[in-house]
């Protein structure tokens, strides 16, 4: 292991370039990938342990050693974009790479130093061969597509980037495509986010198997032991740091987790619960069926549950809600502004009760649950993002008396393209499970950032 990381210091240079000094794990993940030893491999890491760049200068340093063809395929395109990148800023640590790599008529050295964005690099060999690495992404791409791309090109040799979030029948594909070479290389690398085929292989005696919990990069000085404790009070900790896949009866066949499990809603359920902070009131309106319309205060330490009931009439709601409004003062009423809750919503705006004088603005916030995410790169759509905040702000708050059950249905998953998203009311009454109203009721109350505070200030805990 000594002579792969002399090896690496000697060819590159970290973000301070200086000599790149591996790890004892990273130094294992390049071994692998430079000695081609072992013909199938399952990495598994902790978040952020620096595995694109170590896999970079591996596929690298065998590119220019061997005249092969790698193929990099990741679930999105940006996803596939950050091994490239970094490979192609350390074309130029070292004379002999940057000898034999390849520029393309029109193109400048100086603008792919610049911009890492190729999606193909060649070498030439002095013998005249050439060794090529390409990049693919399964995101909008029907497995024959995918399939027929990698064949194209042919590819022997495959990392696949974050494999957890490739989808099982596309994985398939590329595994076929392997078969066509009797010399073929299999890494694949990811989080433990999902129990599909990553899964599988973690268990599979034909792979080689590195694993590297937080534990490890303790002890090696890559992270420290109180940021440790500090994520492990976050959602995802066992899978992101210690490497551990959900539970088999926590995930749904569509690969939906809960986003709260019945031990801590339990815990977070008191007698009472008085509020203190900003106070928000979320109001859900009831459609047919069995429907209820709530409404529900948050403050900044709990919440409480104040109307739940079967209204179909709406305007009667508008009663009620007025009613709530003029006993507890909120800050703000957050209500669903399409749908059936539209005509609820435009009667409240035309109260002037409800408006801010000093401001000139109403107190009632129209929500748009489908509506785009202010955070694109984190959700798949508000509703994700409004029910992520409440996770967090949940986890130092209580919830006051009965009536709560309903968040336990709420699930969730990490799609490709690595954004949230909240399981929806049509593939939940699919399932059996009718609107969660008192969720939906408490989740409007995130729709945007605290009084007083910025929008680009609220934390969300979710990173990859």
């Amino acid at each position: 292991m000594e002579k792969i990381k002399t090896t690496a210091s000697s060819l590159y240079k970290d973000y301070n370039n200086k000599p790149f000094q591996l790890t004892d794990g990273q130094a294992e993940i390049f071994e692998t990938i430079f000695t081609r030893k072992y013909p199938r491999v399952h990495c598994i890491t902790y978040t952020q342990y620096g595995k694109s760049d170590t896999v970079s200068m591996a596929v690298l340093s065998r590119i220019i050693t061997f005249p092969e063809k790698w193929a990099i395929v990741a679930p999105s395109n940006k996803k596939s974009h950050i091994i490239m990148s970094y490979l192609i800023g350390h074309i130029f640590d070292n004379e002999y790479a940057t000898s034999l790599f390849e520029v393309e008529k029109g193109e400048s050295i100086d603008r792919i130093r610049r911009e890492r964005s190729k999606d193909r690099l060649t070498f030439k060999h002095p013998n005249g061969q050439i060794g090529e690495v390409f990049t693919i992404s399964s995101e909008g791409k029907r497995t024959k597509d995918l399939l027929d791309a990698l064949m194209g090109f042919g590819a022997p040799n495959v990392i696949i980037d974050e494999s957890s979030l490739i989808d099982d029948v596309q994985y398939v594909g590329i595994l076929r495509m392997l078969g066509g070479h009797k010399d073929n290389f299999l890494f694949e690398i990811g989080n433990a986010m999902r129990r599909n085929h990553f899964f599988k292989a973690s268990m599979d005696a034909n792979y080689h198997h590195i694993n590297i919990d937080c534990y490890q990069g303790i002890k090696e000085g890559r992270i420290t032991e109180n940021f440790i404790n500090e994520m492990r009070t976050k959602p995802m900790f066992s899978m992101l740091y210690e490497n551990k896949f959900p539970a088999q009866d926590a995930v749904d066949s569509g690969g939906y987790a809960p986003l709260y499990l019945d031990t801590e809603l339990q815990g977070k359920i008191k007698p009472k619960v008085d509020l203190f902070g900003e106070l928000r009131m979320g109001c859900d309106v009831a459609g047919e069926g069995s429907n209820y319309s709530v409404i529900t205060l948050r403050g900044k330490n709990g919440a409480k549950i104040l109307y739940k009931e079967h209204t179909p009439d709406t305007m009667a709601f508008v009663g009620k809600i007025v009613e709530y409004y003029r006993k507890w003062q909120p800050y703000r009423i957050y209500i669903d502004k399409v749908g059936i809750g539209k005509p609820v919503y435009d009667r409240l705006r035309e109260l002037p009760e409800l408006w801010d004088v000093s401001s000139g603005t109403s107190k009632v916030i129209g929500v748009m649950a489908g509506e785009s995410s202010s955070e694109k790169e984190n959700f798949f759509n508000k509703r994700a993002e409004m029910f992520w905040r409440q996770r967090d702000w949940l986890i130092t708050s209580q919830l006051e008396g009965e009536g709560w059950l309903d968040l336990l249905d709420i699930r969730y998953k990490i799609q490709s393209d690595k954004k949230i998203k909240i399981k929806s009311k049509d593939e939940m009454i699919k399932d059996g499970i009718y609107s969660p109203d008192v969720a939906d009721s408490l989740s409007l109350t995130f729709y945007d950032a605290e009084f007083g505070r910025q929008e680009n200030e609220v934390q969300v805990s979710y990173t990859l």
